[in-house]
Parts: structure tokens; C-alpha cells; sequence
């Protein structure tokens, strides 16, 4: 592997081994308490991300590496950020405001990408510890009943999630939206992909007791159209141990912290509550990412990815890598129905 840009990179096979490295680093840090001896890890957060930097930093210390934090330049452009870093690092963990940021770097980077979040599209390294979690506390990935809380307009972990689950037999899916907003038509494609079946729901309290995994994602205000909005709605989705008397006994509560009030502390105690333990489950697959990037490579660096313009007109998106980095190759697929996607960004071309 030369980057990891998006929990789709992984073929099915790839992504059941990547869980499996996972589950075994969780319990044998120590086996790779010397795979990055002599090492650096670079952090560039353009984003602040307190645990997604947390997780990496960490990693890299336990793995006998160093790592420093990479602040770029005002008004540099990622292109000559990127080359800075391969100068000095042996890894880059890039979080960046624009989509496909990560894609965009791993073009001209001598060294191996991470995507630790590229405005809003992806947050690979944590869906694996999302996937990992259910993998190890459920001890399987199928025929389950999984009900994702939140605001589903725009919402990347929970579409993370979705994509490794879909493939996977007998799942179902419950939505509860906390703002009473339909979900989105990509996330419909995802499930029709393999005819997945799935439920909307305005209220916690009625899929509850049917659940499996319930993932729940942190709820702001400015997801409602008003605070008398939020406050007449708030009560349908906020779990606590009341709540819980419905649930089956072997629900697992998941939660990419932080937390605000969908989530009562009251819960804590339960021992269905599992996002402690996701806390460390990301330091897991931030370790196993790191592995399957630098393990049985010779030599610090590598050939930057090879991706040459696809078409001769450039992504119009302003939250496009491309609307800021003019220098970066257009790059699009075309689907079947005629439409262009970015591969950059992930959306549909549209001209001006």
C-alpha cells in the first residue's frame, strides 16, 4: 500500500483482513513495539481533531517511532507541503478541510498517505476501528439489526460504517434522524446496492428493542432549524437507562466520542456501553494502518501514486481540493447513466 484514502480501497477480502489485524493488535501491542524504530510519523492537521491525533501519536509511540506536528505555511499549497513532509517523515497522517485532499497529496508525496479526514468525505481509519468494534464485541458482522442515531444530511462516519456493513448477509438497518430530515440518496444507493433493507425512524424508543448495535452520533443544535425545534425533539432520541429497560441485554452502544446530550452519562455504567472501549480500538487501527503501509518495505521512500488527467475540464465544487490546488490533474470517472464524478471530491460534474 502506497496511501489509504477511503474504507473502499479495500476490496471485501482486504477489508476481513485488515478487521483481523486489527483484532490481534488489540491484544499484542507489544509484538510491534519496534516496526517503527527509527521512524517519524508526521501529523498535519489543518483540522483540529483531538482523538484522531491522539490515536496516531499514540500509535507511533508504541510502535518505537517518533512524531512531530507539521504546520504549513500561510498560503502554501498542499503540493509543496506534501514534498516538505516526504523530505523528513516516513508516514503522513493528513486531515484537511477539502475533500480528497488525501488523494490529492498521495500524487506528489515520496512517502506513504493517511487519510485521518478530508473535509466531510471520509474517515477511513476510524470506520475500521467502527467495523473492528462491531466485529469484536458482536463476534461476527451479519444478520444483525443496526440502528444509527443522528443528522444523516451529511454524515461520514455513519456512511462509513454503512459501506462495510452493506456487504455483509442479513444486515437491516434502522435510521433514526433526529431532526426528522429524510436520509440522503447516497446513502439509499449504498443499501440498494445489495437490496439491504431499511427503516426511518422519528424516535429512539420504537426500534430500540429489536437492535443489535445501536451507533450513535453525536447530535448539535445547529442540525434544527430552531432551539424550540431541538428542545420538542430532543427527548425522542436522548438514550439513558430508562430508555435501555427496553433493550435486548446484548445491544452494543456505540459512539465516536465527543458526545453531546444524545448520549446521558448514565449509560456509562452499562455494560452494553462498548465506546469506551472504541477509544482504544482507534489506536488499534491507526497501528494496523501503519503496518500494512511500511511492513516489508525497503527504504524510506516511495514512487508517488501515478495518476495522470482524466478529461479537460476541473471540478467546479468549492469544498473540492481542486477549487483551491489548480495545479492537480482533473481527474473523473463516468457512471453509466452519462454522469462525470470527481474522484477527488466524490461528487457529479456540473458546468457552469
Amino acid at each position: 500500500m502506497k496511501r489509504f484514502i477511503d474504507i473502499t480501497d479495500f476490496t471485501r477480502e482486504e477489508l476481513r483482513e485488515a478487521i483481523n489485524l486489527v483484532t490481534f493488535v488489540n491484544g499484542n501491542q507489544h509484538v510491534y513495539g519496534k516496526e517503527m524504530e527509527g521512524r517519524i510519523l508526521i501529523n498535519a492537521f489543518y483540522n483540529e481533531d483531538r482523538n484522531a491525533k491522539m490515536a496516531f501519536t499514540t500509535a507511533a509511540t508504541r510502535m518505537g517511532g517518533t512524531h512531530f506536528d507539521f504546520t504549513c505555511n500561510e498560503n502554501e499549497s498542499l503540493k509543496d507541503a506534501v514534498m516538505t513532509m516526504s523530505s523528513c517523515g516516513d508516514v503522513i497522517v493528513l486531515n484537511h478541510p477539502k475533500k480528497g485532499a488525501a488523494r490529492a497529496a498521495s500524487l506528489y508525496a515520496t512517502i506513504p498517505v493517511i487519510n485521518a479526514g478530508d473535509g466531510g468525505r471520509a474517515y477511513p481509519v476510524k470506520t475500521l476501528a467502527d467495523i473492528s468494534t462491531v466485529w469484536m464485541e458482536k463476534n461476527h458482522i451479519s444478520n444483525m439489526k443496526i440502528g444509527f442515531v443522528g443528522d444523516f444530511s451529511n454524515n461520514t462516519l455513519v456512511r462509513g460504517l454503512l459501506q462495510c456493513l452493506n456487504i455483509y448477509k442479513g444486515n437491516e438497518f434502522y435510521f433514526i434522524s433526529v431532526n426528522g430530515k429524510p436520509i440522503t440518496d447516497d446513502f439509499i444507493n449504498i443499501m440498494d446496492r445489495r437490496e439491504k433493507p431499511f427503516v426511518v425512524f422519528d424516535n429512539l424508543m420504537e426500534p430500540l428493542p429489536e437492535l443489535d448495535v445501536l451507533y450513535m452520533t453525536k447530535v448539535d443544535k445547529s442540525s434544527f432549524t430552531s432551539a424550540i425545534q431541538y428542545g420538542s425533539r430532543k427527548h425522542k432520541f436522548i438514550l439513558d437507562e430508562r430508555m435501555l429497560l427496553t433493550a435486548k441485554k446484548d445491544l452494543k452502544i456505540m459512539h465516536q466520542f465527543p458526545r453531546g446530550e444524545e448520549l446521558d452519562m448514565s449509560v456509562d455504567s452499562d455494560p452494553r456501553a462498548v465506546y469506551n472501549k472504541m477509544l482504544n480500538y482507534d489506536v488499534d487501527a491507526a497501528m494496523a494502518i501503519i503496518l500494512k503501509l511500511i511492513t516489508k518495505r525497503t527504504g524510506r521512500l516511495i514512487k508517488p501514486v501515478e495518476e495522470t488527467a482524466t478529461h479537460d475540464f476541473k471540478c467546479l465544487k468549492s469544498d473540492c481540493i481542486t477549487s483551491t490546488e489548480d495545479y492537480l490533474p482533473p481527474l473523473f470517472y463516468e457512471t453509466e447513466n452519462g454522469e462525470y464524478i470527481c474522484k477527488y471530491c466524490g461528487q457529479k460534474y456540473e458546468a457552469k
